[in-house]
């Protein structure tokens, strides 16, 4: 009897503990806090000197790769934010390619000029105009296609959205 009272503790405490991680990772929808993204040349995000959202670098892919011409105004945080938030299993990592996007790290200089599925000759990424660019538009509350992204996902914060229309701003066309 004792065998089996224990087997039935360590199967609740297990079950707990899943519980709870599973819980906490739901939970963690993600921000866009100045130390999320560290000035780590691994992390892609900026750079050595980075200071923040946007300060005084240049912006880079989300791979730690060459810069691709954002400049002080904009974010440095989005190619890996949006990687981050998009280029999920089953969405648009590399394999899934929904809509034939895929938002993998360095997503920023493959999908110039690529055509959206949004149709009406839309573009999903058209430097130095996001109200052009369905990579930006797609995430306001009010998309002018289809669904708001990431579908199924919380929706990204103001300073994300925002962070992503500085940085599109600031690519040179």
């Amino acid at each position: 009897m004792t065998f089996m009272t224990s087997l039935h503790r360590r199967a609740a405490l297990t079950a707990a503990a899943l519980l709870t991680g599973g819980a906490l990772l739901m939970s963690c929808a993600g921000t866009l806090d100045d130390d999320e993204f560290p000035p780590d040349e691994q992390q892609g995000s900026g750079g050595a000197g980075t200071q923040g959202v946007g300060a005084g670098t240049e912006a880079v892919t989300g791979s730690g790769g060459a810069t691709t011409g954002g400049g002080p105004a904009g974010c440095a945080e989005a190619p890996a934010l949006v990687t981050m938030k998009c280029a999920t299993a089953g969405c648009h990592d590399d394999s899934s390619k929904l809509a034939g996007l895929s938002l993998a790290a360095g997503w920023e200089n493959t999908v110039r000029g690529q055509a959206s599925t949004c149709g009406g000759g839309s573009m999903v990424l058209v430097p130095g105009d996001p109200d052009a660019s369905t990579i930006y538009t797609k995430v306001t509350p009010t998309p002018p296609c289809n669904s708001r992204m990431p579908f199924g996902g919380a929706a990204l914060s103001d300073t994300e959205i925002a962070c992503i229309r500085d940085f599109i701003t600031a690519l040179p066309p």
